[in-house]
């Protein structure tokens, strides 16, 4: 039975056409605005030959035209693997249209907002969240929205091993970027925005196939040294981490 769905991310909106959603999509239902992108869905049994290699591995293809895009996920409707990394993609692609950007991070509630956790895959960012417990805000993905005069974060659903309690439904301010190492200890290093502003642009998730906006994307990643504070922090296993973080934002100078 095909439905009618609206899906909000951010400032992006979809109108979606198809089968009934995944459930864990169900906090990103929103009506269907006037300028929703229209996208049409399907599920079959097994993707088409032609499929871009990069999403089919992931269980979805993907089609885009001048008026909509079309998403075909692959076998059982059930996994929630193709619905995120299909809607992910919509968001890395598009989301500088709207003057935001999509970060791979973990995010933790601070004084004044969030906590950006940015790392590669395997440091543990996202058990890091797990140990903030009631201070977790974002288990690997972010939306920030850079269109205001302060920064805003939302968390995103995009990961393979989906973590709903780990997601907030808050939209708070960006307080710090904090570039995530292992170590034996908690530590904290402030470091210049110029610096962060480069560490950053690997974590900004982009589409796996052209990027259509490309510049847009670029210019909104430079925009972010100003808008945050930003240090590496040592990160040892449990929550201690938090309260080395707490103090480093309680300061009363100008750290950088």
């Amino acid at each position: 039975m095909s439905t009618v769905s609206g899906l909000r991310f951010g400032r992006l909106a979809l109108r979606v056409e198809g089968p009934a959603l995944h459930p864990l999509l169900d906090a990103y239902r929103a009506p269907v605005a006037a300028d929703a992108r229209r996208v049409l869905l399907s599920v079959v049994a097994s993707l088409p030959p032609e499929a871009l290699a990069a999403t089919s591995s992931v269980g979805f293809a993907l089609t885009a035209t001048a008026d909509h895009d079309a998403i075909t996920l692959g076998g059982d409707a059930a996994r929630p693997t193709p619905w995120l990394a299909a809607f992910c993609e919509l968001v890395a692609r598009d989301a500088a249209t709207h003057g935001c950007l999509l970060v791979h991070a973990g995010a933790v509630t601070v004084s004044g907002g969030v906590a950006l956790l940015v790392a590669p895959p395997g440091v543990g960012k996202t058990t890091a969240v797990r140990h903030a417990v009631d201070r977790a805000f974002a288990s690997n993905a972010v939306l920030l929205d850079l269109s205001g005069g302060t920064a805003t974060v939302r968390a995103m659903p995009f990961t393979r091993e989906p973590m709903p309690a780990l997601e907030s439904a808050a939209t708070l301010p960006l307080s710090v970027f904090a570039f995530v190492e292992r170590a034996s200890e908690s530590t904290v290093e402030w470091i210049a925005p110029s610096l962060a502003t480069m560490r950053l642009m690997p974590h900004v998730t982009r589409p796996r196939g052209a990027d259509p906006h490309a510049r847009t994307r670029t210019d909104l990643a430079l925009m972010l040294g100003g808008k945050a504070r930003a240090l590496r922090l040592g990160l040892p296993s449990g929550p201690g981490y938090l309260a080395a973080l707490d103090a480093a934002l309680h300061t009363t100078t100008n750290p950088v």
